[in-house]
């Protein structure tokens, strides 16, 4: 029996297609490929599923790479310019700060594994050690660093167990194999000034690593350890629950109707309503973005409002289905015309 093929939800071609399908845009109903907002020569940005706060965006490399480690160096400029440039635009928005993380080699998103980051808000005067506690509190909540534990002749690796036994048998009836790791353990295990390229070694090793910037150094971190997914997503949501009462107040009462929810698990929280509102807020901001020699090297170009009356730069063209900033696009045969 044939199996069914991989399916890549990170397809950069399906969500180009699935965008320009779409009869208005920002589009009224939130689907899987219909969330494409703007896109350089090599990468794409979109409206991320999980939104459990508005801003919320992923970008994405084109290219199927299974970390952005391994995208060719002449490329690391423009990703390092489009992820400034988003940054810039999310905190201007939401008058919040940014923080980016980048699971690399992690086949975290089903089927094909594409290289992605992610990038989310989080408060503005946020201290750092609210931060530190936050990752403390998630690498905590995991037990993140113990191998496995052994009772009663038995050991059990997997982390439910683990959870498990910690959580209710007397701590003299196990014995813990592996160190529970915390913030100091794992913020410079690699140069997180040079990433990615400081973790290309161990990823040709067949490692794994968890790359996280905030706004300074010392609340980041950059590590080769291999964690569960999502740890960037727990930890943002950690640090909502302390600073965010109204987030608060809407996580309790979901965890008190099912005591094992996991609001910050994408697969179980869609949040569609505020990816949505990503959309609607981020796009004429992303519009504003200054055209320079930078962007125009990396063909930048952003997806516009249909129906708008826009002015394509260099051109007297007015008015259009779809535009990408400065350059009429129509979907033909899969393919971009311009």
């Amino acid at each position: 029996m044939n199996k069914p093929p991989i399916k890549d939800v990170l397809s950069w071609d399906q969500f180009l297609n699935e965008t320009l399908k779409e009869d208005s845009y920002p589009p009224k109903k939130i689907k899987l490929f219909n969330r494409l907002m703007a896109h350089s020569n090599n990468f794409f940005i979109i409206s991320a599923i999980g939104a459990f706060s508005p801003g919320y965006l992923m970008l994405i490399s084109k290219k199927l790479v299974p970390s952005l480690s391994l995208i060719d160096d002449e490329h690391l400029d423009e990703l390092k310019w489009l992820t400034e440039a988003m940054r810039d635009v999310m905190q201007k928005t939401y008058n919040r700060n940014t923080v980016v993380f980048e699971h690399g080699m992690c086949a975290c998103v089903g089927g094909l594994d594409r290289a992605h980051m992610h990038l989310m808000t989080i408060g503005k005067n946020v201290s750092e050690n609210l931060i530190k506690d936050s990752i403390n509190k998630t690498l905590i909540k995991r037990r993140a660093g113990i191998a496995y534990v052994e009772i009663n002749g038995h050991k059990l690796e997997n982390i439910h167990d683990i959870l498990e036994i910690t959580n209710s048998a007397d701590a003299s009836s196990y014995k813990i194999n592996g160190k529970q790791l915390l913030y100091e353990d794992i913020h410079n295990n690699l140069d997180v000034n040079s990433w990615p390229v400081s973790a290309r070694p161990h990823v040709k090793k067949g490692g794994h690593y968890v790359y996280f910037r905030t706004n300074k150094n010392t609340s980041s971190f950059f590590t080769n350890k291999n964690f569960q997914t999502q740890l960037g997503r727990q930890i943002v949501f950690e640090l909502e629950r302390q600073t965010n009462p109204s987030f608060k107040k809407m996580s309790d009462e979901s965890i008190k109707k099912n005591n094992y929810t996991n609001i910050w698990k994408w697969q179980e929280f869609a949040f569609k309503e505020n990816m949505l509102k990503t959309m609607n807020d981020l796009i004429p901001a992303i519009l504003e973005i200054k055209r320079d020699g930078k962007s125009d090297k990396f063909n930048f170009q952003i997806l516009k409002n249909k129906g708008f009356d826009v002015k394509p730069i260099g051109s007297e063209m007015v008015g259009s289905p779809v535009m990408f900033c400065g350059r009429v696009s129509l979907a033909i045969n899969g393919a971009i015309s311009s």
